[in-house]
């Protein structure tokens, strides 16, 4: 039975991060997935909330390869180092059209966090294709598949980001297996084409897809990943639908 996480995005502050936790407990979540860039250095409050709420920070989100560049930000590191996460996740990084220079970056970057943490727990996730302007991601799932072979890593997959770049979700995970390490869990589509949607209020055949993971024999993370955006005020109103989608995980495995 895979483990189910909540991703906190509450905005930065503190507050927000506590009733987060509270709701997550409620709700019945057997931990949280959380940025390093909302950590800051007051990882240890953090941390000791997760002790509290007995939720395991099990998922920490990596500074971006600019942010490593420039700043090389030391808190980050050192974070990862006291909550001993099972997994470090990289988002793939968008480039312009003179892509060797990030792309430099980020292999760097990679390096050295499984020089500090080995390979076990570093995983690169999947980016939305689709976007407007001059940014692009280094690389589509295929690139991505062919990343985490070459440096021996794993693999996180976003499914709403992976549906709104025109993939296949079904297919996408059949390339990335035996790999992933943990699922971002969303849903994609419907009225609007807006992703990162609670599961049920898009189009994706998420049934299908835990089906699949049950084929599997899947046991790694499964992260609910929903837009800020899309959650109800009332906390017993999360609590009640984070419930209904952790049984409806549950019932695949």
């Amino acid at each position: 039975m895979p483990d189910i996480l909540l991703q906190l995005q509450s905005g930065g502050r503190l507050k927000d991060y506590i009733r987060a936790f509270e709701v997550a407990e409620r709700s019945g979540f057997n931990g949280v997935e959380i940025d390093t860039r909302s950590l800051g250095p007051d990882y240890d409050r953090f941390y000791l909330l997760s002790l509290e709420h007995g939720l395991p920070i099990r998922s920490l989100m990596a500074q971006s390869p600019v942010s490593f560049y420039l700043f090389d930000d030391a808190s980050d590191q050192e974070a990862i180092q006291e909550i001993k996460p099972d997994v470090v996740a990289f988002k793939t990084p968008r480039a312009p059209f003179l892509r060797w220079p990030v792309e430099k970056i980020f292999t760097d970057q990679v390096g050295k966090y499984i020089e500090n943490f080995g390979k076990s727990r570093i995983g690169v996730e999947n980016a939305y294709e689709r976007y407007s302007g001059i940014l692009k991601p280094l690389f589509n799932v295929k690139g991505l598949r062919d990343f985490i072979y070459e440096h021996d890593v794993s693999a996180i997959f976003d499914v709403s980001d992976c549906a709104a770049s025109g993939m296949d979700i079904l297919l996408s995970l059949d390339m990335l297996m035996p790999r992933i390490k943990n699922i971002h869990f969303s849903d994609y589509g419907g009225q609007s084409s807006r992703g990162h949607r609670f599961p049920g209020f898009g189009l994706l055949p998420l049934g299908t897809l835990l089906s699949r993971l049950k084929e599997y024999r899947y046991n790694g993370l499964i992260t609910l990943e929903v837009d800020p955006g899309e959650l109800p005020i009332d906390d017993g109103e999360h609590v009640t639908l984070f419930g209904e989608i952790i049984r409806f995980i549950k019932s695949y495995f």
